[in-house]
């Protein structure tokens, strides 16, 4: 019982640790002044402004289209590996995972100033601003795309499944895309909302990278901090509102994945 209590007063400091500031930020969004203990002049003309504004809308849309891009990309990549590694080279896989855990130790700074140094400038597509900051998204998440499907693939037994749909008449690569990655459907959009969560709220390599040239929602708000603390605080409640509404329908995918999982 005691241990029951203790674990009960464990969940609500961490959710309160974790509500708080959410809740200030809001009350602080929504009145003119907080000179005194409580707010005064209450107001929506904050979330007004914002959603009028076209700019927000747009940085917005561009957060969420340069957020997925990558973990498509970098998803459809890391499966066409594991599909390798796992049927027919399956002595490189402690290799490939070596290689995809490097970018563990690469600063998203350091990440970005590496590229513009190396390929800023340079002839044809590779200076294009926007294809730069794909790929070093791309980069960043490697090593969370890599360890989420490889967990995911390693909970079946691949070699027995593939086998038994040779049986069937079934080649390796049509049962492995119709009949591992169906079964790995959860953990694939975990880990792609792991990584969008990611990327979705980065400043630093955007800015770096892209800059003015690519407006997204975090440049957006790092220039809005400078002119009004209020507005500020409402677009961080939008955007966390935002991967919220993004992530309760991740997690009502993954539940209907399960269901049919289930019935089948």
């Amino acid at each position: 019982m005691k241990i029951r209590i203790a674990d009960g007063c464990i969940l609500i400091l961490v959710g309160l640790f974790l509500i708080v500031p959410l809740a200030l930020t809001f009350l602080y969004s929504v009145f003119t002044e907080w000179m005194d203990v409580l707010p005064t002049g209450f107001t929506l003309q904050f979330y007004k402004d914002i959603f009028v504004d076209g700019a927000f809308i747009n940085s917005l849309l561009r957060s969420m289209i340069i957020s997925v891009v990558p973990v498509m990309i970098c998803t459809a990549s890391i499966l066409l590996v594991l599909y390798v590694t796992t049927l027919y080279f399956p002595k490189l896989e402690k290799y490939v995972e070596i290689l995809c855990n490097i970018p563990y130790a690469i600063q998203g700074v350091i990440l970005a100033a590496g590229i513009l140094s190396l390929y800023s400038g340079k002839p044809g597509f590779l200076s294009n601003r926007i294809f730069l900051l794909v790929g070093a998204y791309c980069v960043i998440i490697l090593p969370y795309v890599f360890r989420g499907l490889k967990n995911t693939i390693a909970a079946l037994n691949v070699q027995c499944v593939i086998e038994a749909a040779q049986m069937l008449g079934c080649g390796k690569l049509r049962a492995f895309f119709t009949v591992i990655i169906p079964q790995m459907k959860r953990g694939i959009l975990s880990t792609m909302m792991l990584a969008f969560t990611m990327l979705f709220a980065d400043f630093v390599v955007v800015n770096m990278i892209a800059g003015s040239a690519y407006r997204t929602a975090g440049i957006y708000l790092y220039q809005t901090m400078s002119k009004s603390g209020q507005t500020s605080s409402a677009i961080i409640v939008i955007l966390f509102i935002t991967t919220l509404l993004i992530s309760t329908i991740t997690l009502f995918l993954q539940q209907k994945a399960a269901t049919k999982g289930r019935k089948a």
